[in-house]
């Protein structure tokens, strides 16, 4: 008999239930329970950030006019955005993830290659890029290597210009023989006299990146760096920007190499990887919006 009774009200029980979650405004138990309500985001969280070099020069980490063209081509083909350092850096600080497949592009050195060869094929593809010099041969006249007058003219065309130190030297540690108050000095040369030296003769452009010449750091170094104000410090360690990871003002860079790796295209194609692949998580709750790219 109670058996019969439990059998009756079981019906009458789950409508009243289901009632009361309609009239409330909460989700029913088993969409609570089931975690569909959850604000589940899916999009891409990791950005390479790519490193050129001399661009139809020489050496190991220079590229053919024709290697250049080619890489650009591929990241075309496969349906790579390339988008500006710092609006990366913007989506790592809010761990936003990307809708598509996101790399960004830097070019270091002051080889003049980078900005009368570099920049207009970059502008061919209205890819966006940001180039790191150093301020010691920098020339007044545009004679024989970089001057003056090529990044005003990349600032004018929309790409962005951030320091690379003074001398292009390592000075993560002291020198044989230098005592610590001339290493300070010197790092003070490297890293804070060469930002006024690119603003006073860029004025009204923020210097707000440092990227470590030649890849060298110390955690001397990178305290230095932090307290003279930057927002960003690169270096050359490879891994892939993880919009994921908690944002610690430091973002890896992969080198475009072609004499120290075994496959540079092979390198090349695991960085498209890296930006193709997809997470999903109910914590990262922003994904980017609207389509932007360009020089912008």
């Amino acid at each position: 008999m109670m058996r019969k009774r439990i059998l009756i009200s079981l019906p009458v029980f789950l409508v009243c239930i289901g009632s009361w979650f309609l009239l409330s405004g909460e989700p029913p138990l088993w969409k609570t329970l089931s975690g569909s309500n959850r604000n589940v985001q899916t999009g891409h969280h990791l950005v390479p950030i790519l490193c050129f070099h001399d661009v139809n020069g020489a050496g190991p980490y220079s590229v053919s006019i024709q290697e250049f063209r080619n890489y650009l081509d591929i990241l075309k083909k496969e349906n790579i955005r390339v988008w500006p350092l710092k609006k990366v850096m913007e989506h790592a600080r809010q761990n936003k993830l990307m809708k598509q497949p996101t790399m960004a592009i830097t070019i270091d050195d002051d080889f003049e290659n980078i900005a009368r060869v570099a920049a207009p094929i970059l502008r061919e593809y209205d890819y966006p890029a940001t180039f790191f010099v150093y301020t010691k041969d920098i020339n007044n006249h545009p004679r024989g290597g970089m001057a003056w007058e090529d990044l005003h003219r990349l600032l004018a065309e929309g790409f962005d210009v951030q320091n690379h130190s003074h001398t292009h030297t390592a000075f993560h540690e002291p020198r044989p023989h230098e005592n610590q108050e001339q290493f300070a000095r010197r790092v003070t040369q490297e890293i804070i006299t060469s930002r006024e030296i690119l603003e006073e003769h860029l004025p009204g452009h923020k210097i707000w990146a440092f990227a470590y010449p030649m890849g060298y750091y110390s955690p001397y170094l990178e305290s230095r760096v932090r307290d003279a104000g930057y927002d960003l410090i690169l270096t050359v360690d490879a891994a892939p920007v993880d919009l994921t990871a908690n944002f610690s003002g430091i973002m890896d860079r992969y080198t475009i190499q072609k004499e120290y790796v075994d496959d540079p295209m092979a390198m090349f194609y695991k960085q498209i990887a890296y930006a193709r692949q997809t997470y999903k998580s109910a914590e990262v709750a922003q994904v980017e919006e609207g389509p932007e790219h360009g020089l912008k």
